[in-house]
């Protein structure tokens, strides 16, 4: 065998011409899943004020709001996620164990009266009804081979500030004072 290899060696240098050797599979690399992983972080819920609200009044006035609107609220921080938002969403309202999404609307009639309190530095107020959304840091990671035949979390990137609307019709009424 060793003659043999000496052989083929030896005919490869003196005719000036190139060998191939081929490794195994194994002894290549490993093979990563390359589908990408998000991790949400950071998570915390926070009441967002919606286009639903009554006209000003002043100090001592009760506020008696009764209407047929829609309330929307939008979420904000997405422009960065680009076409990834909707995969993000899904992978957020898993983790909240609520359904979360890029907009919230509900048509309803609103009926809500409170009193205006006198507030130092403040001359007016409004009832103003805020919505639940779902504030989160959102973590992109890809598995690549670390040279031991393991593949690890690579991160790609990871975008903060992120507030989306909870689908569900959740919302607290309150005085916004101005």
């Amino acid at each position: 065998m060793r003659r043999a290899l000496s052989t083929v060696l030896s005919t490869a240098l003196l005719s000036g011409g190139a060998m191939a050797i081929s490794a195994s599979p194994a002894a290549a690399g490993i093979v990563c899943n390359d589908s990408p992983i998000y991790t949400i972080s950071d998570k915390h819920t926070v009441w967002k004020p919606t286009n639903v609200h009554s006209d000003w009044a002043r100090p001592g006035v009760t506020i008696s709001y009764a209407k047929n609107k829609t309330g929307t609220w939008s979420a904000t921080g997405t422009a960065q996620l680009g076409t990834e938002a909707g995969i993000i969403f899904a992978k957020a309202s898993t983790s909240f164990s609520v359904s979360v999404g890029k907009t919230w609307s509900k048509s309803d009639t609103w009926t809500y009266s409170a009193t205006v309190k006198k507030k130092p530095g403040k001359s007016k107020g409004r009832l103003m009804m805020s919505h639940e959304a779902k504030g989160f840091s959102v973590t992109k990671y890809r598995l690549v081979a670390n040279g031991r035949q393991q593949c690890v979390k690579s991160k790609i990137w990871k975008k903060t500030g992120i507030v989306a609307p909870a689908k569900r019709n959740n919302n607290v009424w309150g005085i916004q004072y101005g």
